[in-house]
């Protein structure tokens, strides 16, 4: 039971990045290095190497995280259909947004023809209503 090799210490830092449980303890990848690694190291041992600790941190802090974004679906269906629903509603908005890009260029060439300018265009409406009483 000699000193832990650089090679060592990486090789369990890939062990700690890659742990897959939802629980990581120092007694829980004491035991997966004597059985995955072969390398027989008491807590306190691994504790002390910098790298390890920080990676150990690192892996804890990414466990406790929220693994799905608030309103995602566990439920496949349920997705499904929502995402069809969604795909309607995309749709619809998009012809909505060719409407509106067809009428915006009609009412850019009548505005052209009669002499509208763009600061005429960009009075806030509140100007426009004071003008016409």
């Amino acid at each position: 039971m000699g000193h832990l090799t650089k090679k060592d210490e990486a090789r369990i830092i890939k062990l700690i990045e890659e742990w897959s449980e939802p629980k990581l303890t120092w007694p829980l990848l004491v035991e997966a290095c004597k059985e995955k690694l072969g390398i027989s190291r008491a807590r306190q041992s691994l504790m002390k190497l910098p790298a390890v600790d920080m990676a150990m941190k690192n892996r804890k802090a990414a466990l406790k995280a929220p693994k799905e974004a608030p309103g995602w679906i566990d439920d496949i269906r349920e997705a499904n259909e929502r995402i069809e629903a969604l795909t309607e509603k995309n749709q619809k908005l998009m012809y909505a947004l060719r409407d509106m890009h067809a009428r915006f260029l009609i009412w850019q060439a009548n505005a052209d023809m009669h002499g509208m300018t763009q600061l005429m265009l960009d009075q806030p409406v509140l100007q426009l209503q004071k003008k016409s009483r």
